[in-house]
């Protein structure tokens, strides 16, 4: 029985994200896992540039709505001085181009051998007119190409929620 409940409850923790992204409150986390690095050629091996998630949503019909986006940035401890930019976009297959949500650029901060996270993070009332049948959520290392290769992170931890603008 033990056995059962151990792989319920790990089957329902690893099948979390690929649930849409209810419009109506809930807060949805986002892990490391979630995210896709983006990654670029650099000095005969590859350089992540960025990480990026998508997760659908439900409930976008046409209303106002009210997007908070936010979360941290954990590297290893040398490449604590860093800067990264945040920023959500929607799509739905009945559009050309995504829908710009909004964006954040903060910064991390290694002094006196403690480190301090980048925590970008924004909140953006919008109506999509009922395009927002998807969501995807960008971290951008900023810098020059070779801080961004040396810049190496650890962990993303990011919460996304889309409510109903009421008034």
């Amino acid at each position: 029985m033990n056995k059962i409940l151990l792989i319920s409850s790990v089957l329902l923790c690893s099948s979390a994200i690929a649930q849409p992204i209810d419009v109506g409150g809930a807060i949805y986390e986002l892990r490391f896992s979630d995210f896709n690095p983006i990654q670029v050629p650099y000095a005969g091996s590859q350089a992540v540039i960025a990480y990026e998630a998508t997760i659908d949503v439900d409930g976008d019909f046409g209303q106002d709505l009210i997007y908070k986006v936010g979360g941290s940035v954990e590297t290893r401890w040398f490449a604590g001085n860093m800067s990264v930019s945040l920023s959500a976009t929607c799509s739905s297959p009945n559009l050309e181009q995504p829908i710009f949500i909004g964006e954040d650029l903060d910064y991390g901060d290694r002094y006196q051998h403690v480190s301090y996270l980048a925590k970008p993070n924004f909140v953006s009332s919008l109506n999509t007119g009922g395009y927002c049948q998807s969501l995807t959520v960008r971290i951008d290392k900023e810098g020059h190409l070779s801080r961004q290769f040396y810049t190496r992170v650890t962990d993303l931890k990011f919460n996304v929620q889309i409510v109903e603008k009421l008034f």
